[in-house]
């Protein structure tokens, strides 16, 4: 009975063993037919970095009804629990001079040639408002609704358009350079921004990485098979200082507000811009 298991246990053991073979054989020849085979695996979408500039508000936004109101109240509460100013305890103190001197009680060895009655100086401050013109909410961009111009919208962000051909097509996007190998995407929206206005512009980048992608194809006319589109990456930037130059390019730039963007940008793409423009 022992002598079948043990030819059993070798017949096993044997077959176990050419397995093993046989599979180191399979896993040896298709390791080397994928290091011989040619690594032409070239993705057929391009990348390009897209910079979404934006200038900040200058002016605060107008208070709405509700908001008055509130502030009204919260000016209340302030006033009442105030204490008081180093003007206001002036004031009390001439009040009190002013009330001896008139009661003879004035000790006429004070020196007076020093003293500015609070009323002369509150008088100075009243000619000083009276000279102050604020500046207007609503500027002549605004009138005209020039678009092209930074000086319009002056409570909102604004961001900046630029009009690309694309084939036989011009599309408004936001400003776009494609990326070149042994550089960071950021790095080719910092190239980006270099292209724009003859290098007069400076922008703070807002981190390094991307706030939003978006993917198209190319059009017909422009497609290949090694070619069919492009992958964008969009970043951040707040400017800083510059403005856009019009020499030469007139129509080729604007800068819009949130609302504004669908009457330049194709549906898609601008749903894909607004998912991270959020406080425009």
């Amino acid at each position: 009975m022992a002598a079948p298991v043990r030819i059993a246990l070798f017949g096993l053991t044997r077959g176990w063993r050419q397995f093993e073979r046989l599979w180191a054989g399979g896993l040896g020849s298709r390791s080397l037919s994928l290091e011989t085979s040619p690594s032409n695996n070239r993705s057929p979408w391009r990348l390009w970095g897209a910079l979404c500039l934006q200038r900040p508000p200058l002016i605060s936004k107008s208070l709405t009804p509700l908001q008055e109101e509130m502030a009204a109240v919260l000016q209340q509460i302030e006033v009442e629990r105030s204490l008081y100013s180093d003007h206001e305890l002036r004031a009390l103190d001439e009040a009190q001079r002013m009330t001896k001197k008139k009661a003879d009680l004035y000790d006429e060895e004070e020196d007076e040639q020093d003293i500015l009655l609070i009323q002369d100086l509150e008088d100075s401050w009243e000619q000083a408002f009276l000279k102050f013109k604020p500046g207007d909410r609503i500027t002549e961009a605004d009138k005209k609704n020039d678009r092209t111009s930074l000086h319009r919208k002056l409570d909102r962000k604004l961001v900046l358009l630029v009009r690309e051909r694309f084939g036989d097509e011009d599309v408004w996007l936001l400003p776009q350079i494609e990326w070149q190998p042994g550089e960071t995407l950021r790095g080719t929206a910092e190239r980006a921004l270099s292209t724009l206005s003859e290098n007069n512009m400076e922008a703070k980048f807002l981190g390094n990485a991307p706030c939003g992608h978006y993917k198209f194809k190319f059009p017909q006319a422009m497609r290949t098979e090694r070619d069919l589109g492009a992958k964008i990456f969009f970043f951040k930037a707040l400017l800083l200082n510059g403005d856009f130059s019009q020499a030469g390019k007139n129509g080729h730039h604007v800068w819009v507000s949130k609302e504004e963007l669908g009457d330049y940008l194709k549906p898609k793409y601008l749903t894909q811009v607004r998912k991270f423009l959020l406080d425009l």
